[in-house]
């Protein structure tokens, strides 16, 4: 998991998932079972939301960035990716501004601002109107923005719950093995 105080249950809530599902999951369910679970559910998007939260961090915007190269973006979202694939070969303060600034402009609507604001939220501070520290980025806010960006992705195709699940399917990948936990 994403450190050893992070549960089923305090991911489940961080990444907002409707309280009527909180139930079915456990705190002592490994991370694919707990998917899974959400999966024979028949709730996609938030079994999507939860494999993002649960999968290991520096894995979600390598992947996030995989995810859209494969979906044939449009224009917007290519300009996204391409920003949040430059902080990927460097890490540096200066791209990961530039992944927040671009995603700021478009008020964080989109898939493309949504690939840029979570390479930009992946570490560092929030930045007010001048760009200016804030306050430390919230740990799961990146995963948060990773998972609206492939909704939003999967909401502009014609089964929205066979994209859903070919994402879930490929984070399962990621997600650490059941005898693993």
């Amino acid at each position: 998991m994403n450190g050893p105080s992070l549960t089923i249950g305090t991911a489940a809530r961080e990444m907002g998932l409707d309280p009527s599902l909180l139930p079915l999951l456990r705190d002592d369910m490994n991370e694919r079972a707990a998917v899974r679970t959400l999966l024979a559910h028949g709730d996609v998007p938030a079994a999507l939301r939860l494999a993002m939260r649960l999968m290991p961090r520096g894995y979600v915007v390598p992947w996030l960035c995989q995810c859209v190269r494969d979906s044939a973006p449009d224009d917007a979202t290519r300009e996204g990716l391409t920003l949040a694939q430059a902080w990927l070969d460097e890490r540096s303060e200066t791209r990961r501004r530039a992944a927040l600034a671009y995603a700021a402009a478009r008020h964080y609507v989109g898939a493309g601002a949504l690939i840029a604001a979570s390479a930009g939220w992946s570490e560092g501070f929030l930045l007010d109107g001048e760009g200016r520290d804030v306050a430390p980025v919230a740990v799961p806010l990146m995963a948060v923005v990773a998972a609206a960006a492939l909704l939003t992705l999967a909401s502009s195709s014609p089964d929205f719950d066979v994209h859903c699940r070919a994402f879930v399917g490929s984070a399962m990948e990621l997600l650490p093995p059941e005898d693993f936990a």
